[in-house]
Formats: structure tokens, sequence, C-alpha cells
């Protein structure tokens, strides 16, 4: 077959010597790690300097085009950013749509390496035939709808995306994330505050879409993708809701995080579902020709939030901001939310740290005297706002809830750290890992932490018994409850999750739509598009190269690793209400089964043999593999 795909080229950007240098992307590199994450991987994996700390100018930030995207591929938009975490000291990893990617890859780059740290404020200009450092200091303090809005006067607004940092990323908040047109967050594990540490605002990309036609193949394996995407049997509800439904899911299965993890049923569920932020909604969008059109921009036209404009939340930072906090406000969570975007965190690990504060409080293990007078009540919307201004500046106690909840409960003292739920240094996400067995072991295997989108175990409550005990052997699969074969499920979730961020795509319509996990339709494409035959087990080997890459970079960087685990009070405390009533978790007979199913020995370490067999045995140093 004849390729259609152009691969862009990699360019190499040194903020101390203000250079740029554009190169040409390796074809193998493709063959054995696609792009996006898996290039992401493979590029820190062989990087000798990383620097013991993330805000080292050693550090370097990669930003990575999915192989497949901008294409004529559904959803074929997302950017993968990676470097050392300073949230995490492991894998800093985050995957962003919109359209900041798509318009990287029409000005022909593949993926962007940033490298070392700016002497004053800069800003990247990048184009088809250009790419330029420019002084950023008059854009230095500005917000993220500030920033933006300041180069398009400059470039002009036609054929223009921007990547930009707040305040929080500025102040180096440790869970900075990078905003990406309007609404989208590369957030979670501190990117933006490694692009602050780096003194680099934004990065302005101006280039026209191509507008290639498809040919005949490409055009029926198109047709088809989003044919099986819009007959999913809950296409209309993430249309219409994009997954804020789940809130009402969460809340009837008894997993709903509720004010930090203490109840797994919130009373105020139905005043912060998706239904409720319907009222709201003024225009739905879509990320490159996705059919889904889950985005949605917000106006609050009355109440005390009238005023308010901005995106709708997706599903976790609603959990985090409401029911996490104890707040039944959709209105509040909306502004809270946009609050975070405008500033420049991740509003997951914000809510997050929020209602560890709000527990704290309630167990007086810090009071008034340490919080300069608030009283950090569940619920609290008025107090909430304060806090994420404190924490976006750094001022107050929001200087030590910007470090995160692992290092904030390390500062507090006292008990706190049996409430500081995180895996490996990250927050928590909003389902309870008591009712959600799978989803609990993804957080403590997760290469970046306590995380469900970088694992996205959704066959444990999507597939049939008897598909479970064809795929995994154990029928017990699909039971939430239960811990057998969960392993399996968890096994070809990282796995498979990671192939689909390596390409470009969007999870959303790929797996929590039509939710096969087999690879085949996005091994069609890249077969059609590339000229060379790939089929879905072939994807599945890269994906498993993938996450044993990113593996090995957090043995060699992670204060938090090789060891995997969630928080003890999981295991040993019951849940107290709701339709999970009395479950806990048995995490480590799932983690030795996980370890075992992915060649690891008991410690997390990859075996040498199974380095050798996926071609990476090169990159493990002395004692990272057994």
């Amino acid at each position: 077959m004849k390729p259609i795909l152009r691969i862009g080229d990699i360019l190499t950007v040194d903020l101390s010597r203000e250079t740029v240098e554009r190169k040409p992307f390796p074809p193998d590199l493709a063959r054995v790690y696609l792009a996006g994450r898996g290039i992401n991987a493979y590029l820190l994996c062989n990087e000798k300097k990383i620097g013991e700390d993330a805000f080292s100018a050693d550090n370097m930030l990669v930003m990575s085009c999915g192989l497949l995207t901008g294409t004529h591929v559904p959803a074929s938009a997302r950017l993968h950013i990676s470097a050392k975490s300073p949230l995490t000291g492991g894998l800093g990893s985050s995957n962003v749509g919109g359209g900041f990617g798509v318009r990287l890859r029409a000005a022909g780059i593949q993926t962007l390496i940033i490298k070392n740290k700016a002497s004053r404020p800069l800003w990247l200009s990048v184009g088809p035939d250009h790419a330029s450092l420019m002084d950023a200091s008059a854009l230095w303090g500005r917000d993220t709808l500030d920033t933006p809005e300041i180069l398009a006067r400059e470039l002009g607004e036609k054929d223009l995306d921007i990547a930009v940092i707040g305040i929080g990323g500025e102040n180096l908040v440790r869970y900075a994330g990078i905003m990406v047109g309007h609404g989208h967050t590369a957030g979670r594990t501190g990117m933006g505050a490694v692009m602050g540490f780096k003194n680099l605002k934004a990065i302005a990309v101006k280039a026209p879409l191509p507008k290639e036609r498809a040919g005949k193949a490409l055009r029926e394996a198109v047709t088809e993708y989003n044919k099986a995407i819009m007959d999913a049997p809950r296409y209309k509800l993430f249309s219409e809701m994009s997954n804020t439904f789940v809130v009402d899911w969460a809340n009837d299965m008894g997993i709903l995080t509720t004010r930090n993890f203490q109840e797994g049923v919130f009373e105020g569920a139905g005043r912060i579902n998706g239904k409720d932020m319907l009222r709201h909604v003024t225009k739905r969008k879509s990320c490159h020709r996705c059919p889904v059109h889950c985005r949605a921009e917000i106006n609050i036209k009355e109440g005390p939030y009238a005023g308010t404009q901005g995106e709708r939340p997706d599903l976790e930072p609603i959990m985090a901001l409401g029911a996490k906090c104890g707040l039944d406000d959709s209105d509040a969570i909306l502004q809270i939310h946009n609050l975070c975007n405008r500033l420049g965190i991740d509003s997951l690990s914000a809510g997050s740290a929020i209602a560890f504060a709000m527990e704290a409080f309630e167990k007086k293990d810090i009071t008034t005297a340490q919080t300069q007078g608030l009283e950090i009540r569940w619920g609290d919307k008025v107090v909430m706002e304060q806090l994420i201004e404190q924490i976006a500046y750094r001022r107050g106690f929001g200087d030590i809830l910007a470090e995160g909840v692992a290092r904030a409960s390390r500062k507090i003292g006292k008990d706190s750290h049996r409430y500081a739920h995180h895996s490996k240094g990250l927050e928590m996400t909003g389902f309870d890992p008591r009712g959600l067995k799978a989803t609990g072991l993804g957080y403590a295997v997760s290469t970046r932490g306590g995380d469900f989108t970088s694992v996205y175990a959704l066959p444990e409550t999507k597939w049939a018994p008897d598909k479970c005990e064809k795929a995994f052997g154990s029928r017990s699969a699909a039971d939430r409850f239960a811990h057998e074969g969960k392993a399996e499920v968890v096994r070809l979730s990282a796995i498979v999750s990671a192939v689909i961020d390596a390409l470009g795509i969007c999870k959303v319509p790929a797996l929590s739509l039509i939710c096969e996990f087999d690879l085949k339709r996005e091994a069609q494409l890249v077969s059609i598009l590339t000229g060379r035959q790939v089929d879905g087990e072939a994807l599945f080997k890269i994906g498993e190269r993938i996450f044993n890459l990113e593996n090995l970079f957090n043995i060699r960087n992670s204060p938090w690793l090789p060891r995997a685990g969630i928080p003890e009070m999981f295991s040993k405390k019951p849940l107290s209400d709701g339709p999970s009533l009395g479950r806990t978790v048995d995490l480590e007979s799932m983690v030795q089964n996980f370890y075992r199913s992915m060649g690891w020995d008991a410690d997390g370490k990859p075996k040498c043999s199974t380095l050798k067999n996926l071609e990476i045995a090169d990159f493990a140093c002395s004692g990272e593999c057994v």
C-alpha cells in the first residue's frame, strides 16, 4: 500500500540559548512507538539528563502529536505532553484535545522538545516555515484568557491556536496545567508548572489546516468508524452531556467520592449532575472531526453567579469540586472550575486539595491560626473560591495546598497523612475504589499515579460476564465487587489506553462509546494511512512497550516507585453507606497478579526477558530489570 500519512518534524527549542532546530522525525521510531505518548516515553527514557528535581533546567518538556492527529480519522485531535512531574517526581503525563495538536501537525511538527530554562519570560511562535522565541515580559502575570487575546491581536486570529500557562504555572503550583484553546486543559501532573519554571509563557502556532481529499479506502474506514461511534448505546448521552451524566451512575453505585472519600453516596448528586448544567449551555462544540460534540460553552444568566461564562467541566472536575468537597451547587462548580481554568491550575487536583483541607479542619489537624482565619468547612463555596485564588498565587494557606495533598500532609503533620488520598503523589480521582476494584488497581499501577483516564478500566462495568470470561478467563471480571480477573482487565485497559494516546485519538469515542478494546478498527486506519499492514496485536505490543518504558522511567525517577499502592484506608475501612456498603479493597493480591501478567517481579520491576521480548532491554540500567 502507498502511504498517505506524512509524519512531521521534530522541533527542538533550547530556551537558555534561545535557539530552535528542526529535523525530520525518524520513520523507524513511528514503527516502534507510533507517536504521541509513545514517542514521549521513548524520548524521556532516552534522555540521560532529566535532573533530580522536576524544577530543574535539565527537565525536558515534550509535546507530541499522535500518529493520526490532524488526519481524517474521527476525533484525531490529541496532543500528549510529558516531563518529569513536579507533583509526583515520576512520569508527568497529560493528554489534551482542542485545536493545538492539529494546528501543530499542520505546521509540519510532530514533536516539540523544550530544553533548559530561559533567563527571561519568552513565548514561542511556530509556523510551517519558521519558529522563533519572542519576549513575553508583557504577558507574564496575565491569565489564560488575556494572554491568547493579546497574541491573537498580534498574530491575527485566522489559522491560529495557542497553548498557554496561567498564574498557577508562573507560581509553580505543582498541579498547574497548560490551557489549549478555550477550556481544554493539559492537566493533572503539573506540566504547566514545568513550563512556568522554564519561563515559557505560551506557544502560538499559526498554520492553515490542509485540505486533503481522502481516498476510497480511507473514506470507507472513516465512515465505518463514525458509524460505530454514533450507533453506540450511549452516543446521545455523551453528545448532549459529555460524561457528566456519570455523576448519577456513580452515586447509584455507591462510589461517588463524598467529603474526601468518607462516604460513597452524596445527597446533593442530583443538583450537580450534567442534566442540571444543561440549562446554562449556550453552544455545543467538537474537537477535530469528532462526531460526538461533547464540549459545551456555558453562560450563567441569573442568580449569584450571573455573568459566569466559560466551559462545562467533564465528570471528574464535577466530582472533585462537588461531592468530594460536599458542594451541591452546580452554578458554583461552574464558576470555580472556570476560575481554575483562568488561573491555569488543574481543577481535579485543586478540588482534591481543598477536600483534604476540609477534612483536616474538621478533624482539627489545622485551625484558623494556620489558615489565616479561614474556616474551611464542607460545601463552603465562598471559601473554596478564596482558596483557589490563594493556591494560584501561593498566598496564605493556599501555598501549602499548592504542593498537592502528599506534600501538604507532610507539612501539616499530625494524622493528616491518613486522609491525603493519592497514589504515587497524584490525587485520586472521583470513583471510590472500594466499590470498583479494577479502578482501584488502576489507581495503584497507573504510570502517572492515582488516575482513571490513563488506564480506563471500563470492561469491569461495561462488558457482560460471558465476554469477560472469554477475554480474561473469569466471569468475576465483570463483578465490580470481586477481585478475580481484575489484573487482566487493567492490563488490557492500560495497554490499549497507551495505544490510543500514541495514535492521538480520543478515548471517549474509541473506548467509552465503542468499548471494544481490540484495536482492530484503529489498526485498519493505521494500515491505510501509513501504507504498512498492521493488526490489533501489533498495536497492542507497541502499547505494552510504551507502558514498560514509562514504568522504567518511574523506577529511575519516582520516589514512590517501584511499589504500587493506594492509601491503607481503602483496605481497612469499609464503606459505611450506599450500595457498596461494607466493601474494602484487597489491593495486594490484585497488584501481584497484575505484575505477573506484565512479566514483572513482585516489586514491580520488569523482568529482563520481558524487556528483551519488547525490544527495549537497552533502556534498562543496572538493577532496573530482573
